[in-house]
């Protein structure tokens, strides 16, 4: 009796997995005409806006095929053992340090080290460093992940998303009317830490290069080790 009602069950289980799921290709092909038009009319305007408009939906594609989240990045190998993405944002590391170094010794070889001016945002690291990064931490996991993936869940049509969305505007306007305030009181006086400044730019590539490979391994070594446990 109970192995009949087993396959009952299992015959039931694969019927439910079997229902055919609704066609997307129609929503598909209006939001590829509606890009198009954007296209278009961007390029009517100015041309550069139509790199942007390009750029942000290959990101987006990119982003919701490869499922990435700084939030997930952090969190999973903590409670899944899984370091996937944690690889992907050190490789991406790795990329952008390649590329900055490229501009950056491109810039000081023929200028002054003029803060202003040097390519990348350069500006003080401090206190206030930390204290905004612990609150954007624990906002990231109350939220269940980073702006990214919030944006991301939303296109996928995902409604909890749009409250942190709103929250995202709330604090982004707050944020930008008390700058000034936090730029003159604490910001401003907080010491920039550039490194070039103090060692030749080729041996600060080399050693970042290396730490972030050293943390590499160590994601798949630490992956691996939890997976034999």
């Amino acid at each position: 009796m109970m192995s009949k009602e087993m396959e009952a069950l299992i015959l039931k289980r694969h019927k439910t997995e079997k229902v055919k799921k609704k066609n997307q290709i129609p929503y598909a092909i209006i939001i590829l005409v509606i890009a198009s038009i954007i296209s278009v009319s961007l390029w009517r305007n100015n041309h550069s806006y139509v790199v942007f408009w390009i750029t942000g939906i290959s990101f987006g594609i990119v982003l919701r095929y490869s499922r990435f989240c700084f939030a997930a990045a952090f969190r999973d190998p903590f409670l899944v053992k899984n370091t996937k993405l944690m690889r992907a944002l050190l490789l991406s590391l790795m990329i952008s340090t390649t590329g900055f170094a490229i501009i950056q010794y491109g810039y000081l070889k023929n200028n002054s080290m003029d803060y202003a001016h040097i390519p990348g945002m350069i500006i003080s690291v401090g206190f206030h460093t930390m204290i905004g990064a612990f609150i954007f931490g624990i906002g990231m996991s109350i939220a269940g992940g980073c702006a990214a993936s919030v944006l991301m869940r939303i296109g996928e049509g995902h409604v909890l998303p749009w409250v942190t969305l709103l929250g995202f505007f709330i604090g982004t306007v707050l944020g930008a009317k008390d700058y000034s305030f936090w730029y003159e009181k604490i910001i401003k006086n907080a010491k920039i830490v550039y490194f070039p400044k103090y060692v030749n730019l080729g041996i600060v590539f080399i050693v970042q290069m290396i730490v972030l490979i050293i943390l590499y391994k160590l994601m798949i070594w630490y992956q691996k080790k939890s997976i034999k446990r």
